[in-house]
């Protein structure tokens, strides 16, 4: 069901200002609807018929008997089925006196559409379904729509929500009273009950425990990090890391965690006791894990600051090399023109000359790089016995548990020198100061080959930490080996995969054959040149079109300026997002209010402080309250995609482009230093944090997610794709040079779509195919013979396990490309997944090659997501609020509002821009050409103000935001929240 429709569900009276696409769509009938309706007696049973028939069919419930209709409806009907509609304001008249034909009237109306009545052995299966949702998913602020939408979508009648209340809430006692009986099986009543009292105590320079443990680090350094040895020492102290009960998943703990960080511990001693114990064991237990994990992402961050200052110290001793060729120079021009010199004399000093240059024996820059790192004798110790106490494991023998095992005892016995006889390798790099004669030295190179083997582990997971979210073993990112071997044919069948891999390639190379005798003809034909590289040219610039600039004028001319909270009340009286955000109508208008300053206050660069100024009649507590409340990333993002299903629904948007062609690219935004997982934008140089967005070619963000500078962007340009689920299939992702890889390319194709990467140095990109593969003479010089089909084959099986766990959600896509990505290299599943993917890339640059217009649609795509950006940072203007950047959920929060405002600005332009074009087209003085509209794009910013004062018209638009207030409330309470 699209996110626009969850908004009627439920309602239990038709609203006051219909629009004429909710007309045609809920109030136009069948050929067999038709036959009913006509089969009443008489005109005003008909049309009352059909008035229930529709709304049923709007909202999945019955119309009750008194209740206001419209005239704009009956007009509607009346026209629809042929009859003169009645002056009638309500059904009151038509059923007073006769409620059985009430009864048979709305009978028939929800037995036509195939709705009934909720059984028995339904409600019993609803409650199961209840608690599988919040198995995975504990927050239950958001599931009425979705019980609403599963009895729509199963043809059950909706009842009123006091009906479905208790169902909701005996399905989330059910949860947590199974969660709590985990945990009381796992740690006795005695250590909850410590905990809970531990985390009201005063800790250091914090109030409490409990916030102690909340904070995060401040900057990347190793003051912070030994902060968070102290967190994690004093919860493994308390036992936090021992038993913890498989039913209780991170889901689960991170949403009672927040729970619980977001009171106050003297508030939180008057919950109850039970669910007390169940929120302190999961802050505990959260509390443990991301401080892990950003211990280890600092650690790994301090192992790469070590590399750069040790590369800048050696840079800085080292001889420049232009120096010593311009010596050498100076010294051959002296003697070549030597006159007094023989040529005898002079050939036996310039070989003289030359032979000692061919002896300098300068060692490397690596090599000197390691040397400096061991000769900081203390950095490498004092960090590795710090991480010594941390419980590090691996699934099978690893040199760095051996090489802990070994530090472990030698810095228990004090000893300074390695022993002769250690036989763990690390690594080539450090192999020969490790066997050194020198003892201490081999000692110190050994640490700093375990921190760097360390680093890698980490990554791919080979070694992991049990009480960790980010840093856990690969097999639990992956199927159960148990589950897959039941389930093998279900995860094929769903990626429509076959099981034996030359199925699967030898389309795969017929498909590359083709391309290559495509790109000989092409280069036959003057189109494609090949020497060592290949050369394309450059794609033609788009001639000026003077009728597309009038037809572009005449569509915004009527337009009216825009200001921002006027937008946003259009945008959601027609999308109704902040029904989906609140999870059911507004009660009141200060609520409504609270819920637009929540938004802006997550989406633009203000505090809720700086919306409290401009909104006086909210209080910056109770705006932050709101904050936490939509703060869930599925509220925010489904109500960005109820505002794109409302942008698309305009046929304008069929002329912008394709349906499956998006495209992928990150946007930073700034904010302070003091952010530790803040990074230095390349460009802006200024400390910012990225928000990844996903552009249809029709416009519209339809995912987005926060990320790391600096990072490669090939896992999440994946992710967005397949976790979406406000757009058709996608099955072109137009990337940058950062958002692929060999490996991505092949994860994608097992996903069901191809990533174009519009790669940098486009000529040095060289076409790779099967060993011993037959190749035309003409393209010899780009193609290389170096794809292994055995080693596709050897890895298949559980490669398409790897893509299965990213579908089923086992793990994320950026989970699967940092264990089995590049931190992999060597394992023969990374090995199989990039010559899997150069075959994809080989056959993507082909295209790219040959066909300009494919190379010309992949260019529009991406600017379309770079002019998307352009609105982005016209609404955040200025730094990211430092309260919202502490934890990953407020920065998920940041970028969904982000986006939602986003496509609120697009999609009050587009629904300007169709009415003026509606406007044009009756008028029929100006031709539309369709190919004229893909080059008018709705993200102009011109006469919108996205600044200065608030002021809400709300009682323009309460019919439709607030349609059972508006019932009973007086026009005087409607007054619009003008501030200042």
């Amino acid at each position: 069901m699209e996110h626009w429709r969850l908004a009627y569900l439920g309602m239990r009276r038709i609203p006051r200002d219909l629009s004429e696409f909710e007309l045609a769509t809920f109030f136009t009938f069948s050929a067999r609807e038709r036959a009913l309706i006509n089969a009443r007696r008489g005109p005003l049973y008909r049309l009352a018929l059909a008035l229930h028939i529709g709304f049923v069919r709007m909202t999945g419930t019955t119309l009750d008997a008194y209740q206001y209709v419209p005239q704009i409806l009956w007009s509607h009907l009346g026209q629809h089925l042929g009859i003169v509609p009645p002056d009638l304001g309500t059904l009151r008249t038509l059923y007073e006196t006769r409620e059985r034909t009430l009864f048979d009237h709305q009978v028939l109306a929800y037995r036509t559409l195939g709705f009934l009545p909720m059984a028995e052995h339904q409600r019993r299966y609803v409650v199961r379904w209840l608690k599988e949702r919040l198995t995975g998913r504990p927050n239950r602020a958001d599931l009425m729509h979705e019980l609403k939408r599963w009895l729509y979508e199963h043809r059950v009648l909706i009842q009123q929500d006091r009906a479905l209340k208790p169902l909701l809430v005996q399905a989330a006692r059910d949860v947590e009273s199974a969660l709590i009986t985990s945990l009381m099986q796992s740690f006795d009543e005695v250590t909850l009950d410590r905990w809970a009292s531990l985390l009201t105590q005063q800790h250091g320079s914090f109030a409490s425990l409990q916030q102690w443990l909340w904070s995060v680090p401040l900057r990347n350094s190793t003051h912070q990090m030994n902060e968070l040895f102290r967190k994690i020492d004093r919860l493994v102290e308390l036992a936090v890391h021992r038993d913890w009960p498989t039913e209780c998943n991170e889901a689960a703990v991170r949403h009672f965690a927040r729970r619980c960080a977001n009171r106050k511990p003297s508030v939180s001693r008057r919950i109850q006791q039970e669910i007390r114990r169940l929120e302190v064991a999961c802050f505990m237990r959260y509390a443990l894990c991301t401080t892990t994990d950003q211990l280890l992402a600092m650690l790994g961050r301090w192992i790469r600051k070590a590399i750069n200052e040790a590369n800048s110290r050696v840079a800085a001793t080292r001889p420049d090399l232009k120096d010593q060729i311009r010596d050498l120079a100076v010294a051959v021009k002296v003697i070549a023109t030597d006159e007094t010199l023989s040529r005898e004399e002079m050939v036996e000093q310039l070989c003289a000359l030359a032979d000692a240059a061919l002896k300098q024996d300068t060692p490397s820059r690596t090599t000197l790089m390691r040397a400096q790192l061991v000769s900081k004798r203390r950095m490498a110790r004092a960090m590795l016995a710090k991480l010594l106490s941390l419980p590090f494991e691996a699934q099978t023998a690893h040199p760095v548990i051996a090489a802990l095992v070994l530090l472990r005892e030698l810095y228990a016995g004090r000893s300074n020198e390695l022993p002769a006889d250690t036989a763990i390798h690390l690594g080539k790099a450090w192999q020969r100061t490790i066997e050194s004669e020198d003892r201490c030295q081999a000692l110190l190179a050994f640490e700093w080959a375990t921190l760097f083997a360390l680093r890698v582990a980490l990554r791919n997971g080979s070694v992991f930490v049990a009480h960790s979210f980010e840093f856990r073993s690969q097999a639990t990112l992956l199927i159960p080996d148990d589950e897959w071997q039941t389930r093998r044919n279900h995860y094929y069948g769903h990626l429509k995969l076959p099981q034996n891999p030359q199925e699967f390639l030898e389309p795969v190379i017929e498909h590359l054959d083709a391309g290559l005798a495509r790109l000989l003809e092409a280069v036959a034909s003057g189109e494609v040149r090949i020497d060592d590289a290949v050369h394309i040219g450059p794609l033609n610039a788009q001639p000026h079109d003077a009728a597309m600039e009038a037809l572009r004028r005449a569509i915004f001319e009527p337009r009216p300026d825009g200001q921002l909270p006027r937008i946003i009340l259009e945008i959601d009286s027609a999308a109704r997002f902040s029904w989906v955000l609140l999870g059911r109508e507004p009660r009141s208008r200060a609520e409504l209010l609270m819920t637009y300053a929540a938004v802006l206050a997550h989406g633009t660069s203000m505090s809720a402080a700086d919306i409290a100024r401009m909104v006086p009649e909210l209080s910056a507590s109770a705006i932050r309250q709101m904050m936490n409340r939509i703060a869930d990333e599925r509220m925010l993002r489904q109500a960005a995609d109820a505002v794109l299903e409302f942008m698309h629904f305009h046929p304008i948007a069929q002329h912008w482009g394709r349906a499956d062609l998006a495209s992928s690219d990150m946007v930073s935004l700034e904010t302070t230093r003091t952010v530790w997982q803040a990074r230095a934008d390349p460009r802006r140089r200024t400390a910012s944090i990225g928000v990844y967005t996903h552009v249809r070619d029709r416009w519209g963000i339809f995912y987005d997610q926060p990320i790391l500078l600096n990072e490669r962007q090939a896992g999440v340009a994946i992710e967005g794709v397949i976790r979406q689920n406000s757009t058709d299939d996608v099955t072109l992702l137009a990337v940058d040079t950062h958002g692929y890889t060999d490996f991505a390319m092949g994860l994608a194709r097992a996903l069901g779509f191809d990533l174009c990467p519009r790669l940098a140095h486009l000529r040095d990109r060289r076409l790779h195919v099967p060993v011993a593969h037959a190749i035309p003479a003409g393209l010899l010089p780009v193609v290389d013979r170096d794809v292994k089909l055995e080693a596709i084959e050897a890895v298949w099986d559980e490669f398409v396990r790897v893509a299965a766990s990213v579908q089923s959600g086992h793990c994320t896509a950026v989970q699967a490309l940092t264990r089995f990505g590049s931190a992999a290299r060597g394992q023969p599943l990374y090995e199989g997944g990039v010559q899997l993917g150069r075959l994809f890339r080989s056959i993507f640059l082909i295209d790219y090659f040959t066909v300009p217009a494919f190379r010309s649609e992949l260019q529009h795509a991406l600017n379309r997501g770079e002019a998307v950006h352009n609105v982005q940072r016209a609404i955040h203007q200025g730094k990211i609020p430092v309260e919202l950047t502490r934890h990953r959920h407020s920065m998920i929060a940041v970028s969904s509002a982000l986006t939602l405002l986003t496509n609120a600005v697009m999609a009050w332009n587009t629904h300007h821009m169709q009415r003026a074009l509606d406007m044009i087209e009756q008028l029929g003085a100006q031709p539309v050409e369709a190919h004229h509209l893909r080059s008018i794009a709705p993200t102009s910013l011109e006469g919108i103000n996205l600044r200065g004062t608030f002021d809400f018209p709300i009682a323009d638009y309460a019919d439709r935001l607030m349609p059972s207030l508006v019932v009973t409330e007086t026009p005087s309470t409607w007054q619009s929240a003008g501030t200042q």
